[in-house]
């Protein structure tokens, strides 16, 4: 979803304008969130085909519809789903990619769903868009694994980025241009002209930063207020972990921090700018299984404060009244298939923790966001039922 004051990270937005907002309520030991019992809204079943809902994505388009893109493991496909006034409408994105691996959407301005995913297959990196009904593919690059925590982004010229790991152990940036190439060939030695199709855009790419990824790593891609890009993700090393952020120069080259390296950091991050252009994060701390955010003190240091206790992932959302939604996995155990969907949000300036699904499992994959009018929206993956849920808030 696109909105005045607002910026996309992964299936999240952003303002620019959100204040500070982890601050309400702070102790040592972290933020006190008081309960509010079960959220109101209806729970709709996406898709209940057999075994559908790994790498959940999702954004909004201008009317707050949700479009949704995941992997089927039953039918061993790529799904793209449209929420429409009826229910929901289906379409196969991707019917021979073996394993449909690390999906992300982006809906442009047009309400035109893009989509980039990992086609085991052939082991590539794949972007799909449609184009005459039909959904048509352009490799962005190919190599094993290449593509964990993909994200999309346009730019301020509607031109697609995309960020990335590597198979080969980097965090890359890549963009989309026109391909030049794709008029017709002339055979040489026949002067007659060859149908072979040409993709309509070529990407290019560069390194970012030496880092590793995993398979269910959730990284953040946003813009800063100046309009150049800014990411948060993690790279480990053995037993260990590093929370990066990276922030693009006005000519173009990247610089990197680290954020925190205790207690395993990263793996699920959220990165945002308050209404002053300072970066705020939330992510997750494996090692002690919370969710925690952590804002740049005017010495240059990284303060971070715990926020939620026992959470496994998490999706976040800040509109631009400063409402803010974070979606997680509540922990039952040290097995996430056995947690629990519930959201933390902030409206009106009034904090609360709400339960959304009890069911065994939901919330191992979830994507969530905010509409135009503060409507709660979350997409998540059912491990008990095998199935796509959406919770539509009130």
């Amino acid at each position: 979803m696109m909105s005045i004051g607002k910026h996309v990270f992964g299936k999240c937005l952003f303002s620019i304008m959100a204040l500070s907002v982890f601050t309400a309520c702070p102790s040592e030991k972290g933020i006190k969130i008081p309960p509010g019992g079960k959220a109101k809204g209806r729970i709709l079943t996406v898709d209940n085909s057999g075994d559908a809902g790994y790498h959940v994505s999702m954004d909004l388009d201008t009317e707050d519809r949700a479009h949704l893109v995941y992997f089927d493991k039953a039918g061993g496909v790529l799904k793209y789903v449209r929420q429409t006034s009826a229910g929901f409408t289906t379409e196969i994105v991707d019917d021979m990619c073996k394993r449909c691996l690390f999906a992300t959407i982006r809906i442009s301005n047009n309400n035109e769903p893009h989509v980039a995913y990992y086609r085991d297959a052939n082991q590539t990196l794949t972007y799909a868009y449609k184009d005459g009904g039909e959904w048509k593919k352009e490799s962005i690059e190919w190599g094993r694994l290449t593509g964990m925590g993909v994200q999309l982004l346009f730019d301020d010229a509607g031109r697609l980025h995309a960020l990335y790991y590597s198979g080969d152990g980097y965090l890359k940036h890549a963009w989309r241009t026109e391909n030049k190439l794709r008029n017709l060939k002339k055979n040489r030695k026949t002067k007659k002209a060859l149908k072979t199709e040409q993709p309509k855009g070529i990407w290019g790419s560069e390194r970012l930063d030496k880092a590793n990824g995993s398979e269910k790593v959730q990284i953040c891609f946003t813009k800063q207020p100046s309009g150049r890009f800014a990411a948060s993700y993690f790279s480990w090393s053995g037993l260990s972990s590093e929370l990066r952020v990276a922030l693009e120069g006005e000519d173009g080259k990247w610089k990197t921090q680290v954020v925190s390296k205790k207690d395993n950091p990263g793996k699920s991050s959220a990165l945002f700018f308050d209404r002053n252009g300072e970066m705020k994060l939330i992510f997750r701390e494996a090692r002690k299984d919370r969710l925690s955010s952590a804002e740049l003190t005017e010495d240059g240091t990284w303060k971070v404060t715990p926020l939620v206790e026992d959470a496994y992932n998490m999706s976040l959302d800040v509109d631009g009244v400063f409402n803010v939604l974070l979606a997680y996995e509540k922990m039952d155990g040290p097995d996430a298939r056995y947690g629990q969907l519930r959201m933390v949000t902030r409206m009106d300036w009034a904090w609360h923790d709400y339960e959304i699904d009890k069911e065994k499992g939901s919330g191992s994959y979830l994507a969530a966001a905010l509409t135009t009018v503060g409507q709660p929206i979350i997409a998540y993956f059912s491990e008990s039922s095998k199935s796509l849920k959406l919770f539509v808030g009130q």
